[in-house]
């Protein structure tokens, strides 16, 4: 089905929904598939109208709970992560298994919290005939999977939806589990420019093309509108500075 955007949601994170669509849709228009990760009936139907929507086939419950985990561990996943990553968790491990249902030759996936900035035209032609991912690198050496490019036939994935199916409880998301695929040499892969999954918690960035507003990012678009909001923000600014002169 030629190239295409993958994004999930679910009832807690649909409300990002219509943000990401006014933003992607601005600068592209290439056909976009949802997975539905547990969305409401309002939302779903929204989605109909806009995206392919994909039934996403998994086990339920197959997500390790706190309980299930020894108290070191549980303890370090929530200070590490800066929101409820019980909740979290729900969601990041239907990755991999939604990424195995793409409808899409070559795929891009795009976390719900990551504002597009621009045209993801270029970032398709990042892959080379003998790499199967595309993904940035963060400082802390892990690998960030909020903005992926993979061709349907990636060998990687099945290890990774295996992973984060039956051995949940080692990691704190999937990410977690696809770096450690990764460091192991188990997957073709490139190194992304940062500016197609650039981290808000890092500061503004005048190339950035995708925007990615993880955990206490959210909160800030759902108070002040994301990047768009704050760059059209300072040019109101800026015009009335010049108005006064």
């Amino acid at each position: 089905m030629g190239k295409g955007i993958l994004i999930g949601s679910d009832d807690k994170t649909e409300w990002l929904l219509p943000w990401w669509w006014k933003y992607y849709s601005k600068y592209n228009d290439f056909p976009v598939a949802i997975a539905d990760f547990g969305l409401s009936p309002k939302m779903l139907k929204w989605c109909q109208k806009r995206f392919q929507v994909i039934s996403l086939k998994c086990p339920q419950d197959f997500v390790q709970q706190r309980t299930a985990l020894s108290t070191k561990r549980a303890v370090q996943w929530q200070e590490e992560y800066k929101g409820d990553v019980w909740e979290a968790r729900q969601a990041w491990f239907k990755k991999p298994l939604a990424c195995l249902q793409t409808p899409f030759d070559l795929t891009v996936w795009l976390d719900v919290d990551c504002e597009v900035c621009g045209s993801l035209k270029p970032l398709f032609d990042v892959l080379k005939e003998d790499v199967e991912l595309a993904i940035i690198r963060e400082e802390s050496q892990e690998y960030n999977s909020g903005v992926l490019l993979f061709p349907k036939k990636a060998s990687f994935l099945k290890k990774w939806a295996e992973l984060c199916l039956k051995e949940n409880d080692k990691y704190m998301g999937d990410q977690n589990a696809l770096t450690e695929l990764i460091l192991a040499g188990e997957v073709r892969y490139t190194e992304l420019d940062h500016k197609y999954n650039w981290r808000m918690s890092k500061g503004y960035y005048d190339a950035v093309v995708v925007a990615h507003w993880c955990a206490w990012g959210k909160e800030y678009i759902k108070n002040c509108g994301g990047l768009h909001a704050l760059l059209e923000g300072k040019k109101k600014t800026l015009l009335r500075k010049r108005n006064k002169v």
